[in-house]
């Protein structure tokens, strides 16, 4: 009679406490490694979409001038109805909850570096016609009683006296020719690398969604990724005017902070011509 052997007996292995130990140093070695950067990596992507946002507009602002021969009519004064910079409430881009933001690039801000301006046509000064013969008829100032910053744009407004028939608003608007002049040294280096002339200024204007591009050259308006309600997010447009009366020049394109990628603003300063003149 066969007897079975027993089978031996398979020993459990479990983990001891030093190697648990050392798994969670390990763990918190990454996670210390990790965490910092995660905030890091999601500011890179949201750069990286303003980036191609940014070249987006430019090449849908400059494809509707070379079509239409002007560039879109009712962009954003970034004007508020009484004729200040649509500004931030507070000192505290933390707790704003309205106008541009209030923080900005590299310091700079970008509600800083605009100043209202009223243009002129006038003997050596034309800086009026120069924005008109771009094709700039109206645009829509800001209501600082609109809750959603990115919805304020409501007030259209001429910036010189137009048929009933051609305005958004079926009716003969006020013609009142404040702009929102760019007059920060931040931003006249970045788009004027060469500094401006005596007879050149830059002027800027918001991409809104009222503007008429929208529906022929684009179907929507980007907002700066993550931003809400409380701070303008919308791109902005800036524009060379001359006091000779030429054509005004698109120069660049910045998010709400007033950033654009160096890169980027290179190559847009390169492509114009001398003078950065169109005709």
């Amino acid at each position: 009679m066969n007897i079975p052997k027993p089978r031996p007996q398979l020993r459990s292995h479990g983990f001891t406490l030093i190697e648990l130990l050392v798994v969670l140093v390990i763990v918190a070695a990454l996670a210390a490694l990790i965490v910092p950067n995660i905030g890091m990596f999601g500011r890179s992507s949201d750069m990286a979409v303003s980036a191609k946002s940014q070249a987006d507009i430019a090449n849908q602002a400059s494809l509707f001038f070379v079509t239409q021969k002007r560039y879109p009519q009712g962009l954003d004064s970034l004007l508020d109805t009484t004729g200040a910079v649509y500004a931030a409430d507070t000192t505290s881009g933390d707790t704003q909850t309205r106008g541009l933001p209030y923080s900005g690039a590299d310091g700079t801000r970008l509600q800083a570096q605009l100043t209202p301006t009223t243009l002129t046509n006038a003997t050596g000064a034309e800086y009026l016609r120069s924005l008109t013969r771009a094709g700039f008829d109206w645009v829509y100032d800001h209501d600082i009683a609109v809750v959603n910053s990115n919805e304020s744009n409501t007030t259209a407004r001429g910036l010189i006296a137009i048929d009933a028939s051609i305005s958004p608003t079926g009716a003969a608007l006020i013609a009142s020719p404040i702009v929102a002049e760019v007059t920060g040294a931040y931003l006249r280096n970045k788009f004027a690398p060469g500094g401006l002339r005596a007879n050149e200024r830059i002027v800027a204007f918001g991409f809104g969604q009222r503007n008429t591009a929208i529906g022929r050259f684009t179907t929507t308006t980007p907002l700066y990724p993550g931003a809400d309600k409380t701070y303008y997010g919308r791109y902005i447009l800036y524009f060379k005017i001359y006091a000779s009366g030429e054509r005004a020049t698109l120069v660049g394109v910045s998010d709400s902070y007033g950033r654009t990628p160096d890169y980027t603003q290179q190559q847009f300063n390169e492509s114009l011509p001398d003078g950065s003149r169109q005709g």
